[in-house]
């Protein structure tokens, strides 16, 4: 996994996790699944390593955190990515079913794999696979939120699981170790055993009625929301 012409550093925030991913050789990077707490974090990283921010990516809209993408646009004029499914009216490049984003020499190619929510999509990199909900270790994102569909999700987990068992994999949240590999997660992660019986898994997918998240409607109406009230400050426009 390792690879000199790759920064690669994983932020934790809470549960949350994102990622900045860079070319070594152009000095330029992209920040996946950035989370609004970490701002100056990224801001800072990027200025100590002398990196430019080209992308800020969205892997989906999330329900749970508020997303930095607005804030790191306006802040380094990097550019907003999403999948052409995304409601955000502030992403500046659609992409879709793969579709490769370039960043210096670095290709990052995208999946399309809706269930969790209709734009989710996962990001491959090397042999980094970047699965936002679409598959966490040990289990995968719920569908019972808007955009979600438990038929759909079967489908993207099945697709993923038909991808190399040595992919390392980073989802957009921690509940478990660090990273896993899509080998263990296909022996290990019961949503992921469900997948040899799609009626089965539709059926737990849907019975499930797991409390909302706690940050949801403040998450949804900042991740959704123009770009209006937040240029003079990280914290305005909330």
């Amino acid at each position: 996994m390792e690879n000199a012409e790759i920064f690669f550093e994983q932020v934790r925030s809470g549960g949350c996790l994102s990622y900045v991913v860079g070319c070594n050789k152009e000095k330029v990077c992209v920040v996946i699944d950035p989370e609004i707490d970490k701002t100056e974090e990224y801001l800072g990283m990027l200025e100590e390593l002398s990196f430019r921010l080209l992308y800020a990516i969205d892997t989906h809209t999330h329900a749970d955190h508020r997303s930095a993408c607005k804030l790191l646009k306006t802040r380094s004029g990097a550019q907003v990515v999403m999948h052409r499914a995304s409601e955000a009216p502030y992403v500046d490049i659609k992409v879709d079913e793969g579709e490769l984003v370039r960043c210096g020499e670095i290709s990052i190619r995208v999946f399309h794999t809706p269930g969790h929510t209709e734009d989710s999509t996962c990001l491959l990199v090397g042999d980094r696979l970047f699965t936002g909900d679409t598959l966490l270790i040990g289990g995968c994102g719920r569908t019972d939120l808007p955009g979600g569909d438990a038929e759909k999700q079967y489908q993207s987990l099945s697709r993923l699981a038909s991808l190399d068992d040595r992919i390392h994999i980073f989802p957009a949240h921690d509940y478990r170790p660090v990273y896993s590999t899509l080998g263990e997660e296909k022996q290990t992660n019961p949503r992921m055993k469900l997948i040899t019986s799609k009626e089965e898994f539709i059926h737990f997918m849907t019975s499930r009625r797991p409390p909302l998240p706690r940050k949801f409607h403040s998450a949804l109406d900042w991740n959704r929301s123009p770009l209006q009230g937040i240029q003079r400050g990280w914290g305005e426009g909330i």
